[in-house]
């Protein structure tokens, strides 16, 4: 049974709406806007319906409050209340409110109302698992078509795993305090395949060349972060519920940043680099020493993980160089 939390200061508009509603959802009650966030804590309803009158906390002041709560994103939130004025009524529109209901109210129209907007709801998360779906498949075909055009097969397939492996690791220890939790690891996990989609605006003369580059031709090739930063960005704006491209973006702009600030393409240092970008850059280059490249002969394993070692606090962030340490073994058996 679907749940519907009602927040009113009325007792008596408490009580009718949980007799009207309750035969047909589970009905939980807040008399006030405090109460409501503690419920909230604890439970996610699927639907709400906020009065605009209360002491203490108004019902636009409580709505700011509930679009903050990850949790309820995805939740319809209506406003249900005695005012009738259209000023009042076009504010609530202009907060987010899926609706507004002028109390008092018929049951019929209330329980219409309610599931019309359970149904809009089911409807689009519906829509937004298929966007995503699709946009997953499109990622990855899009990543492997590159890594084949430039010769890095597997690559796209390879660069993931190793960031969950250490990114599961991170998360389990708790390394990083801030700002990195399992959510995170899984948008990055999705966008790192991106990570190189520069390269397509790279000539093939400069990014298959078999020797070493000039430094006109290595201008050139960083200028790929750059470049697959602002494609992706478009991806961003044209799909922002798909929130992985915001992560490629970033990812693909900062993975080739230095932990001492020698990096590029902006000379970022230390924290000041976005920890997607510094996760992302171990697991790119392992897979890219331990792979055969047109201009060199791929490096084994122990050769791959001394030489990401010995870059520890100079290109690489420290503590996920110490994850990498420990987890040498499965990163060999994963890309094996």
């Amino acid at each position: 049974m679907k749940s519907v939390l009602v927040i009113d200061d009325n007792a008596v508009i408490l009580k009718q709406t949980k007799i009207q509603l309750s035969n047909y959802y589970e009905v939980l009650l807040a008399n006030s806007g405090r109460m409501a966030l503690q419920i909230l804590q604890i439970r996610r309803p699927d639907l709400i319906l906020l009065d605009v009158e209360m002491p203490g906390m108004n019902g636009f002041e409580l709505f700011d409050k509930l679009k903050e709560l990850p949790g309820l994103c995805g939740v319809p939130i209506i406003f249900h209340s005695s005012l009738t004025d259209f000023k009042t009524q076009l504010r609530c529109f202009k907060l987010g409110a899926r609706d507004y209901i002028v109390k008092p109210t018929f049951r019929d129209v209330l329980l219409y109302r309610i599931s019309l907007h359970l149904q809009l709801s089911e409807y689009l998360a519906k829509m937004e698992d298929t966007v995503a779906a699709l946009s997953g498949i499109m990622t990855e075909s899009f990543a492997e078509l590159i890594n084949y055009r430039y010769k890095m097969s597997g690559h796209s397939e390879r660069v993931p795993k190793i960031c969950s492996l250490l990114g599961r690791e991170i998360v389990n220890k708790n390394i990083f305090l801030h700002g990195f939790n399992s959510d995170d690891l899984t948008l990055i996990i999705q966008a790192s395949p991106l990570h190189d989609i520069g390269n397509i605006t790279i000539p093939d003369s400069i990014l298959l060349k078999p020797g070493p580059l000039t430094d006109d031709e290595r201008d050139i090739m960083k200028n790929h972060s750059a470049q697959g930063a602002a494609i992706l960005n478009q991806f961003s704006i044209r799909i922002p519920t798909q929130k992985f491209y915001h992560y490629a973006r970033l990812i693909s702009l900062t993975h080739h940043e230095a932990w001492d600030g020698s990096g590029y393409p902006a000379g970022l240092k230390e924290n000041d680099i976005p920890l997607c970008g510094r996760l992302v850059a171990i697991a790119d280059v392992y897979d890219d020493l331990t792979s055969d490249r047109v201009y060199r002969s791929k490096l084994n394993h122990s050769e791959a993980c001394k030489t990401i070692i010995e870059e520890k606090s100079r290109r690489f962030d420290p503590k996920i160089v110490e994850v990498f340490e420990t987890l040498q073994d499965q990163i060999e058996a994963i890309c094996a």
